[in-house]
């Protein structure tokens, strides 16, 4: 049965005010086009588990929809912390949110118990970390000490992470849902399979013969899918590695307004409010930049051999 939607009719049917999310785009992939859609739909109260978040988060912030966040870091790049982030934590503007931070190995970690089922993992690189003197929302459940029950030597347990709704952006999928990516994997293939359900965003929609000659790729099952939104250029600003590049202008733009309430609501209605889905958002860019710029940005394939799976 096809599980092709849109981005709204998606959103509408399966992200309810105070569901535990998982977005995926560890560095690239972001799934931007959903992303601004759970904005578009005033969503509320939102618990957000990110590794490396950015600015896809970071507007989730400023837009008011997060009240939890159990990440990493959430940086704009070179151009340091989120803004909206930054005065969320210190003014409570637009309001506070709770922050249980994590190192970059531990959370996807986390994740990964939840996808095999496990109830917590064993972690070295918080050891010795000021990471364990701040607790916030989890309390005594961030993490628990103990003797190891082979050789004695202290032992970091942190929970496994089992989010409501995996939102992930990948190259291709099938009408079903058997979603492929590749390029940077990070935490994408762990939390879509520790979420309860998976919405896939994806580049295109291929037919179940294309993903069954390159099975590898399969990073989530049909069975966890939702639904899935075909959204070409979904990532950007972020980059799909063999789709388009990271659009780093953009980024310094969105830095630039951020900087200041007014800036950012002015940001948000140009490119997110304003535009009712994806389509409209590429056609407001191509007008604002140019066809050259988002031409620019689109990939150049080269000639790769057919894969083979003789012995």
């Amino acid at each position: 049965m096809s599980k092709l939607m849109t981005a709204k009719e998606a959103v509408a049917a399966y992200i309810s005010d105070g569901a535990f999310l998982f977005i995926g785009g560890y560095v690239c992939r972001p799934p931007f086009a959903v992303i601004h859609e759970i904005i578009r739909q005033g969503r509320k109260g939102l618990t957000i588990t990110r590794s490396n978040a950015a600015d896809d988060f970071d507007m989730m912030i400023g837009a008011g929809v997060v009240d939890r966040f159990i990440g990493t870091f959430l940086s704009l790049g070179v151009y340091g912390l989120g803004r909206c982030y930054r005065r969320a934590m210190e003014k409570g503007i637009p309001h506070k949110i709770e922050v249980e931070e994590y190192t970059n190995l531990s959370l996807p970690m986390m994740l990964m118990a939840g996808a095999m089922g496990m109830p917590f993992v064993p972690v070295k690189d918080m050891l010795g970390t000021d990471l364990l003197n701040v607790r916030s929302f989890m309390g005594d459940r961030k993490y628990k000490l103990i003797d190891s029950p082979f050789d004695g030597s202290p032992t970091l347990l942190v929970p496994a992470l089992k989010p409501d709704v995996g939102i992930i952006h990948v190259q291709q999928s099938d009408e079903q849902g058997n979603a492929q990516m590749w390029g940077i994997g990070g935490d994408c293939k762990a939390g879509a399979n520790a979420s309860e359900k998976v919405i896939v965003s994806c580049e295109r929609v291929v037919s179940r013969e294309v993903i069954g000659k390159d099975p590898s790729r399969t990073i989530v099952p049909s069975t966890k899918v939702v639904a899935v939104v075909e959204e070409p250029f979904g990532a950007h600003p972020g980059y799909t590695p063999g789709f388009y590049d990271v659009d780093f202008s953009f980024g310094y733009i969105y830095q630039q307004t951020s900087n200041s309430v007014d800036g950012f609501e002015a940001f948000m209605k140009e490119w997110v409010y304003d535009v009712k889905d994806r389509k409209a958002y590429i056609q407001h860019y191509i007008e604002r930049f140019g066809f050259e710029a988002y031409h620019k940005l689109q990939a150049d394939f080269d000639y790769g051999y057919p894969v083979s799976y003789a012995y």
